[in-house]
C-alpha cells in the first residue's frame, strides 16, 4: 500500500560517529532498505552525531518503511567509516515515523490501514453535495427546483446530502467549487445546469479540467456559431477526482427527473462513469426524439 509523504520527508539519525564516510553510499544504503531508487534519497546534513536525509519521492510503500528502524541501523553499520552507537536512534515526522514502529505492530499495520482506507472510502462515498449553477439562480430570478429534489432523492438512498452555494457561470469559479467539495470530503458532487452550448456554460469544462478522462457524452449536437451556440452541443459529464465522483446534469427540472431513476441505479450498482453518463444521455436523447426533433426552446441553463 502506498502512502503520501506530503512535506514530511526528512529522516534524522542520531548516535552515529562519522569518519571519512562516503555520503553517497549512505544514501544508497537507506534507499535500498526503504525500497526506493538511489536518486530518491539524498544526505542533506552531516555534523557531530546528526545525519539528516531527505526522501525525494512523495510516495512510499508502507510495507517498505514500517518497522525498518533496526534494519536501517544495521545496514548503516556496514558502511565504511560509519559507527552506529548503542544509543543510536532514528527520528522522522509524518508517515516516515512508521520506521520506528515495533515489529509486531508493523506486521499488522498494512491490514489495519487497508481496513481504515475501506472505511474512509465507504464513508466518503455516502456524503453528497448538490451544486446548482447559474447567475439567474444566484440573482433569484428563477427558483432552484433541482436542489431540493436531488437532496430528497439522495437522502432516500441513504446518502448524507447537503446543498452547496450556487456556482457562478465562470470556469475558474466552477473548478474552485468542485475542488473545494472534494477537499471537504464529499464523495459525490452533483451539479445542475451549465452544460449547454452557450458561452456562459462551463461545468463540463470544469469537470474535464479535474478529470481529463471524464465521460462527457452529447445529448444533442448543434452547429457552433449559429445563434447562441458557442459550442458543439449539450453534454452530461461524469468524472472522478481522487475519491470524489462528479456528475453534471442538465438544468431543466423535467430532465433531472427523467434521469433520476438511471442515476439512482448507477449509484447503487457502482456503474463506470462511461456507463452512467451514456445511459443518462440515452434517456434524454430518447426524450428529444419523442418530441419529434423540436429542439427549439430546449433550454439548458
Amino acid at each position: 500500500m502506498t502512502l503520501q509523504l506530503f512535506s514530511k520527508r526528512e529522516v534524522f539519525f542520531r548516535g552515529l560517529r562519522l569518519s571519512g564516510v562516503n555520503l553517497d553510499q549512505v544514501a544508497r544504503v537507506v534507499a535500498e532498505e526503504l525500497g526506493l531508487a538511489e536518486h530518491e534519497v539524498v544526505v542533506v546534513d552531516a555534523r557531530d552525531d546528526l545525519l539528516t536525509l531527505d526522501v525525494l519521492n512523495g510516495e512510499v510503500e508502507i510495507e517498505r518503511i514500517a518497522g525498518k528502524g533496526p534494519a536501517l541501523l544495521q545496514a548503516l553499520s556496514r558502511v565504511p567509516g560509519l559507527t552506529v552507537g548503542p544509543d543510536a536512534e532514528i527520528h522522522s515526522e509524518g508517515v516516515l515515523g512508521l520506521i520506528n514502529l515495533a515489529s509486531d505492530d508493523a506486521a499488522r499495520l498494512p491490514a489495519a490501514v487497508s481496513a481504515m482506507e475501506r472505511d474512509i472510502r465507504a464513508n466518503l462515498a455516502r456524503r453528497a453535495m448538490v451544486l446548482p449553477t447559474g447567475s439567474e439562480i444566484i440573482a433569484g430570478q428563477i427558483a432552484d427546483t433541482n436542489t431540493p429534489f436531488l437532496l430528497d432523492l439522495l437522502r432516500s438512498e441513504g446518502f448524507t446530502a447537503e446543498a452547496g452555494p450556487a456556482v457562478a457561470d465562470d470556469l475558474d469559479t466552477a473548478i474552485g467549487a468542485l475542488t473545494e467539495a472534494a477537499f471537504k470530503g464529499y464523495g459525490l458532487v452533483l451539479t445542475t445546469g451549465g452544460t449547454g452550448a452557450e458561452t456562459k456554460d462551463c461545468v463540463i469544462e470544469a469537470i474535464e479540467a479535474l478529470d481529463p478522462a471524464a465521460a462527457t457524452p452529447f445529448i444533442v449536437r448543434y452547429t457552433r456559431g449559429q445563434g447562441r451556440h458557442h459550442k458543439d452541443g449539450v453534454r452530461l459529464a461524469v468524472g472522478q477526482l481522487e475519491l470524489t465522483t462528479y456528475i453534471a446534469l442538465t438544468g431543466p427540472h423535467r430532465e433531472v427527473r427523467l434521469v433520476a431513476p438511471v442515476l439512482v441505479q448507477g449509484l447503487r450498482e457502482g456503474w463506470s462513469k462511461e456507463r452512467l453518463s451514456e445511459t443518462m444521455a440515452d434517456v434524454l436523447r430518447d426524450d428529444l426524439a419523442g418530441q419529434h426533433g423540436q429542439h427549439g426552446g430546449h433550454s439548458h441553463a
